[in-house]
This record gives structure tokens, sequence and C-alpha cells, in this order.
């Protein structure tokens, strides 16, 4: 009676699992490729809680980056409090690359609808360490408030940043 109690277990959850897969696997599959380029009726077709995919793709320190990249980038097309949550965090609190792309992806995703949320975390960006987040931010913040911008670049140390930044 134990083990049968305990199949039934695993194949509840092994059901579970079957039935929750193939939908992360299209949103894989649409991530892929060596060519690859964000096609917005393929991600906009597969339904609402694709952005919970994406942000759980993002998120996932064992993949791959450049899949975590490219789900990054498809998350701009999903302008929802989780992912305007989810990029601001992955914004401040990630290694360089990521941080980028998470900024870009909600300058893209957030920038007509929610300026002011893009233009407070460029701010805060200005101060990151690394001078390509720097740069990004300044050329958001260019775009968004030109007076913080040319505040940006009298305090911004490195000429070339200052010169990136401008372009």
């Amino acid at each position: 009676m134990k083990y049968l109690l305990i199949i039934c277990v695993l194949f509840s959850n092994l059901t579970g699992i079957s039935v929750a897969s193939p939908e992360k696997s299209k949103v894989m599959k649409l991530l892929e490729g060596r060519h690859w380029k964000l096609e917005k009726k393929s991600f906009k077709s597969l339904g609402d809680d694709t952005d919970i995919l994406l942000i759980e793709i993002a998120g996932d320190k064992a993949l791959i980056n450049y899949l975590r990249f490219r789900a990054m980038e498809a998350l701009s097309l999903f302008p929802t409090e989780k992912t305007a949550v989810f990029l601001e965090h992955t914004a401040d609190k990630s290694f360089a690359a990521l941080a980028r792309r998470g900024f870009e992806a909600l300058k893209i995703g957030f920038s007509k609808t929610e300026p002011e949320r893009v233009k407070k975390l460029a701010e805060r960006l200005l101060l990151h360490r690394n001078a390509q987040v720097r740069i990004t931010a300044g050329r958001a913040l260019r775009s968004l408030d030109t007076p913080s911008f040319k505040r940006f670049l009298k305090v911004e140390k490195n000429a070339w940043v200052r010169k990136e930044a401008q372009k």
C-alpha cells in the first residue's frame, strides 16, 4: 500500500511537470537559434503568462547567458508591473552585462508609458562602476531629461564615457 501511494504521488508530480513544460519549451525554442531575432508576434501569441516564464528564464543562473539576455530583450514586449520590478532589480543588482540588458529592456518597454520610472533607474545607473552601463544610462537620460544628462556629463570622470554617451 505504501509503495502504491508513493507511485501515485510520483505519477501526479510527473504529470504536472509534463503539462507545464510545453509552454516553457515553446518559449525556450523562441529564444534559441544562431541568427536570433526578437519575433514580437511569436512571443505575443504565447499568451499572458509568457512574461512570468521569461522572468524565470532570465533569472535562472544555471542557463547560458545568451538565453538569459534574449529573455530580457523579450521582456520588453510585456510591460507589466512584474516585468518592471524584475528588470529594475536586475539592472541594480546584477553583473554589468545583465544589468545593461535589463535596463535596455526596461527602457524599450516602459519609456512611453512610465518615463519617470526609466529616468529614476537611469539616474541610479549613472553611478554604476561599469562604464558601459553608465553610457547606456546616459544615452537614455539624454532623451528623457536633458538637464540631468548635462549634469552627468559634468561629473563623469572619463572623457571617453562622456563622448560615447553623447553619440
